[in-house]
Protein backbone atom coordinates (compact mmCIF):
# COMPACT_ATOMS: atom_id res chain seq x y z
CA UNK A 1 0.00 0.00 0.00
CA UNK A 2 1.25 3.51 -0.93
CA UNK A 3 2.26 5.89 2.18
CA UNK A 4 -0.64 8.21 2.62
CA UNK A 5 0.36 11.71 1.61
CA UNK A 6 -1.25 15.41 2.16
CA UNK A 7 -2.45 16.61 -1.09
CA UNK A 8 -2.57 20.58 -0.83
CA UNK A 9 -5.82 21.69 -2.19
CA UNK A 10 -8.86 24.68 -2.51
CA UNK A 11 -11.24 22.56 -1.18
CA UNK A 12 -11.23 23.72 2.35
CA UNK A 13 -10.30 20.17 4.16
CA UNK A 14 -6.68 18.69 4.36
CA UNK A 15 -6.99 15.56 1.84
CA UNK A 16 -5.16 12.62 2.24
CA UNK A 17 -3.68 10.82 -0.32
CA UNK A 18 -4.36 6.84 0.47
CA UNK A 19 -5.59 3.49 -0.89
CA UNK A 20 -8.58 2.41 0.66
CA UNK A 21 -10.88 -0.30 0.03
CA UNK A 22 -14.75 1.43 -1.16
CA UNK A 23 -18.07 -0.61 -2.17
CA UNK A 24 -20.88 1.64 -3.20
CA UNK A 25 -24.35 1.62 -4.41
CA UNK A 26 -26.26 4.06 -6.52
CA UNK A 27 -28.93 5.24 -4.06
CA UNK A 28 -32.75 4.01 -5.26
CA UNK A 29 -30.75 1.70 -7.83
CA UNK A 30 -30.93 -1.93 -6.64
CA UNK A 31 -28.22 -3.99 -7.85
CA UNK A 32 -24.93 -5.32 -6.60
CA UNK A 33 -22.48 -2.99 -4.86
CA UNK A 34 -19.26 -2.05 -6.74
CA UNK A 35 -15.81 -2.15 -5.71
CA UNK A 36 -13.34 0.43 -5.93
CA UNK A 37 -10.53 2.10 -3.83
CA UNK A 38 -9.70 5.54 -2.78
CA UNK A 39 -7.70 7.52 -4.16
CA UNK A 40 -7.96 10.63 -1.48
CA UNK A 41 -10.27 11.11 1.47
CA UNK A 42 -11.22 14.77 3.34
CA UNK A 43 -13.79 15.35 5.84
CA UNK A 44 -15.65 17.10 3.12
CA UNK A 45 -15.42 14.20 0.07
CA UNK A 46 -12.88 12.08 -1.74
CA UNK A 47 -12.80 11.02 -4.63
CA UNK A 48 -12.24 6.62 -5.59
CA UNK A 49 -11.34 4.56 -8.27
CA UNK A 50 -13.88 2.21 -9.85
CA UNK A 51 -13.19 -0.14 -12.83
CA UNK A 52 -17.20 -0.22 -13.23
CA UNK A 53 -20.24 2.65 -12.05
CA UNK A 54 -23.55 3.26 -13.15
CA UNK A 55 -23.26 6.79 -11.68
CA UNK A 56 -23.77 10.12 -12.70
CA UNK A 57 -22.73 13.30 -11.63
CA UNK A 58 -25.56 14.66 -9.34
CA UNK A 59 -26.33 10.74 -7.94
CA UNK A 60 -26.68 10.51 -4.36
CA UNK A 61 -24.36 7.30 -3.45
CA UNK A 62 -24.37 4.83 -0.55
CA UNK A 63 -20.47 4.07 0.05
CA UNK A 64 -18.31 1.95 2.67
CA UNK A 65 -14.67 2.36 3.39
CA UNK A 66 -12.74 -0.12 5.00
CA UNK A 67 -9.61 1.45 6.64
CA UNK A 68 -7.02 -0.77 7.95
CA UNK A 69 -6.58 -0.74 12.05
CA UNK A 70 -9.85 0.36 12.09
CA UNK A 71 -12.61 -2.15 13.60
CA UNK A 72 -15.88 -1.38 11.21
CA UNK A 73 -15.95 0.06 7.39
CA UNK A 74 -17.00 4.00 7.69
CA UNK A 75 -20.27 4.33 5.78
CA UNK A 76 -21.14 7.48 4.46
CA UNK A 77 -23.66 9.13 1.93
CA UNK A 78 -22.10 10.88 -0.43
CA UNK A 79 -23.26 13.16 -3.93
CA UNK A 80 -20.90 12.77 -7.39
CA UNK A 81 -19.53 15.71 -8.31
CA UNK A 82 -17.18 14.48 -11.11
CA UNK A 83 -16.46 11.47 -12.90
CA UNK A 84 -13.72 10.51 -15.34
CA UNK A 85 -13.10 8.06 -17.38
CA UNK A 86 -9.79 6.37 -17.01
CA UNK A 87 -8.38 3.64 -18.96
CA UNK A 88 -9.18 1.36 -17.01
CA UNK A 89 -12.35 2.67 -15.55
CA UNK A 90 -13.27 5.96 -13.33
CA UNK A 91 -12.57 8.15 -11.35
CA UNK A 92 -15.66 9.24 -8.79
CA UNK A 93 -15.38 12.35 -6.81
CA UNK A 94 -18.08 12.48 -4.18
CA UNK A 95 -19.04 15.26 -1.68
CA UNK A 96 -19.98 13.98 1.56
CA UNK A 97 -24.04 14.25 2.51
CA UNK A 98 -24.15 12.06 5.50
CA UNK A 99 -21.18 10.47 7.75
CA UNK A 100 -22.84 7.86 9.94
CA UNK A 101 -23.63 7.37 12.99
CA UNK A 102 -23.93 11.15 14.25
CA UNK A 103 -20.41 12.35 14.70
CA UNK A 104 -18.12 9.11 15.17
CA UNK A 105 -17.39 8.55 11.91
CA UNK A 106 -16.52 12.00 11.18
CA UNK A 107 -13.89 11.99 14.26
CA UNK A 108 -13.08 8.62 12.92
CA UNK A 109 -12.24 10.11 9.94
CA UNK A 110 -11.05 13.88 10.85
CA UNK A 111 -8.18 11.59 13.29
CA UNK A 112 -7.14 9.14 10.63
CA UNK A 113 -5.81 12.61 8.12
CA UNK A 114 -4.43 14.26 11.30
CA UNK A 115 -2.40 11.50 11.94
CA UNK A 116 -0.90 10.67 8.55
CA UNK A 117 -0.65 14.39 7.67
CA UNK A 118 0.64 15.16 11.79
Amino acid sequence: METPKRVLDRRGFPRLKASFGVRFGVCGQHGQDVPGFTNNVSVGGFCFFSPDTRAIVGDHLSLEITVPGFDDPLYFLGEVVRIEKRSAGYDVACRFDWLGQSDQYKEKLEALISAHLG
